[in-house]
């Protein structure tokens, strides 16, 4: 399958596949997220995560879209000498103030109860993602 993987990246230059993708009559994408899933429960071997990764592949692509729209926030901020990201604003092809918003609601949905946050379909920003906010310098216009 990895090979399958490696030749997929050199043909559309990812390797984030999609998990409906079949590749050369094998299920690729459904690999992928098999590895994904692995990786989440600490069961992935680490060389075939090194391998994974050294392709390309994002083994958690919640936490790598996270991290990137982050560091759009960190550039904007840097720019403008603020973080109040209009909600509007689009920045590299991403809704940038959209995200912000949501990263906004997910961070004051901690302190809500579990009822709450179902009431309000919303999900709380987990303890590494306010670890990065805050070492980032978030804590306070972010």
């Amino acid at each position: 399958m990895f090979g399958l993987l490696q030749a997929f990246r050199e043909r559309e230059g990812l390797a984030n596949v999609p998990r409906r993708h079949e590749e050369d009559g094998e299920q690729l994408g459904v690999w992928l997220s098999r590895q994904r899933k692995l990786h989440k429960n600490g069961l992935l071997p680490g060389l075939r995560a090194q391998r994974l990764e050294a392709v390309g592949v994002a083994l958690d692509p919640l936490a790598e879209q996270w991290g990137r729209m982050f560091a759009l926030v960190q550039a904007f901020r840097a720019r403008e000498g603020h973080a109040n990201v209009p909600y509007g604003h689009v920045e590299d092809d991403e809704k940038l103030g959209v995200w912000l918003q949501t990263q906004r609601k997910r961070y004051q949905a901690r302190g809500w109860s579990e009822a709450e946050r179902k009431r309000l379909s919303a999900s709380a920003m987990s303890d590494g993602e306010v670890e990065r906010l805050e070492a980032g310098g978030g804590g306070g216009d972010v």
